[in-house]
Formats: C-alpha cells, structure tokens, sequence
C-alpha cells in the first residue's frame, strides 16, 4: 500500500514538473531573451546603429581628425581650427572669424595641438574674406604636426555620412583637452548660402567651441568648416547672403541642423589653399 501511494506521489510530481518545465520555463527563457535585445549593442534604427557601430574605418578618421583639429585660446574664450598649411616651422589655422573677435581687443591668440603644446599665435592678414566668417591664424612650431586635406567636391550630397570635430567651450578649464568627435549626415544644402558663408546642414551635433573646427566626409577630407550649431538660442542666423529672411517653416527645418561653410567657399577666397586641392574652382559660386 505504501509502495502504491509512493508510486502515485511520484506520478503526481513528474506530471505537474513536466507542465512547469514545459509551460513556465519557456516563458522566462523568452523574457530573458527579449532582456537581452533590449542592450543596445544591435540597435535597429539607423540613426542607433550610427551612435553604436563605430568602425574601424571611422576609429581611424578620429585619429587623423586629432591630428589636424587644434584648440583656438581666443581672448577669454575658446574656439576650435584647422591645420591647413605649413612653411617651414610656420603653420597657418583656418578657424571662424567669430572665434577669432573674442581676442581682437589685444591680439589674445593661442594654439593648443593634439600632443598638449601651447603656441602664441597672430591673425594672417593678408586674406579678404569679405564677409565670410572665416579667418586664419599662424604660429611657430619645429614640430611635425600633420596639415589636413581638402575634399575635391564643391558641395557634399544629401544623405552623406560626415564626421565634425572641435573643443566644446569649458570657460572653467580653457585648457583642457576635451576633443569631440561625431558622426551624422548631410541633411540640407542651402541654394543661398547664409550670411558668413553656411550653406551645409548636418546632423551631428555641435557645441559651442567647436565652432571653427573641421566638417570631414568618409575619405578623411575636409568638406566644411564648423561655425553654427542646432536650435540657436537667440538672433535669426538665418538670413541669407542676399538679404532675404527665412520664413518661419524655413527656420523651424533649418534650425534641426548644424551648418557649416563649405571648404569650397574657403579656397576660393584663398586660392593659395588649392595645392590641398586638384579640383577646379572655376565654376563654384
């Protein structure tokens, strides 16, 4: 009798563990699972796998972006620039001449390179940049440092994947080396371009500081130079070279995007620059 009420116990334990195992395991083997997905190491939006999938292609664009970015002291604030040229032990900066007003008073200009050297620098004057907001420093090094190439397309295309780079502002550490580094894409071209020369709208995100700095498409050229960051907090930036003023749809689509002057626009005030370049600027406006 004991051994049949033993049996039955037994019967009764395995059927209902059966239903456990088969029932309810399952589902915390599938909740598991969807945990799991949940870290976004595959992400499925586009824009995700832009944040996350950093190849080794782009590691290596960041490396020469640090190379030939350099952090503007200007005055009591800070901006970023370009190593665009060098003459011997001389170097020469292409930055925004908005960067460069904040030292104007007394000629308050220094460059902090990628290996953390500090070098005095003065204002190149022998540019006419017009109206573009555009300027070039230069400084003295008997180091090596790497100068930065040109893209040899006038205007990037829509939906082109871009990298910007720059020294967001720290007004508590000037100093610092807080290089920035980040990946977007082409979203506008403006027919006219703004005053100061903008015309190309990206997505990445630009933070004051970085103004000045290099725009880089996926061949490690320079395309544009950073000047105008997303959603300005005051003033109307965008009034065109013409003196018309966007309409209010205009502005609402245009301040979703961070501009920059294309490189173009540079060279064709400096031709000196093209040597950088192969491209014809006969026909860029």
């Amino acid at each position: 009798m004991n051994k049949i009420l033993a049996m039955s116990l037994f019967g009764i334990t395995c059927f209902f563990g059966g239903i456990f195992t088969q029932y309810i395991l399952p589902v915390k083997s599938v909740e598991t699972r969807i945990e799991c997905k949940e870290v976004p190491i595959y992400p499925s939006s586009l824009q995700q796998r832009e944040n996350f999938n950093i190849t080794s292609k782009e590691e290596e664009i960041e490396i020469y972006a640090k190379k030939v970015t350099v952090k503007v002291l200007s005055g009591e604030n800070s901006g970023s620039g370009i190593l665009i040229n060098k003459n011997n032990n001389s170097y020469q900066v292409l930055t925004n001449d908005h960067v460069l007003l904040f030292g104007n008073q007394n000629q308050s200009y220094k460059i902090i390179t990628f290996d953390g050297e500090t070098y005095q620098a003065k204002i190149v004057k022998e540019f006419n940049f017009q109206n573009y907001d555009l300027g070039v420093l230069e400084f003295q090094s008997q180091n090596n440092y790497e100068i930065a190439s040109f893209s040899e397309l006038s205007i990037p295309v829509i939906d082109e994947v871009v990298y910007a780079a720059g020294f967001p502002y720290k007004p508590d550490n000037l100093t610092n080396n807080n290089f920035t580094f980040t990946r977007g894409r082409i979203n506008s071209i403006s027919d006219l371009s703004f005053r100061g020369g903008y015309q190309i709208g990206y997505s990445n995100d630009i933070q004051k500081g970085m103004s000045g700095g290099p725009l880089f498409n996926s061949k490690k050229e320079i395309i544009g130079i950073n000047g105008r960051h997303k959603y300005p907090a005051w003033g109307n930036p965008y009034i065109f070279e013409n003196g018309s003023i966007a309409s209010p749809q205009q502005k609402e689509e245009m301040s979703q995007s961070s501009w920059a002057i294309p490189i173009k626009t540079f060279l064709r005030l400096a031709p000196k620059f093209n040597k950088q370049s192969n491209h014809d600027l006969t026909n860029f406006k």
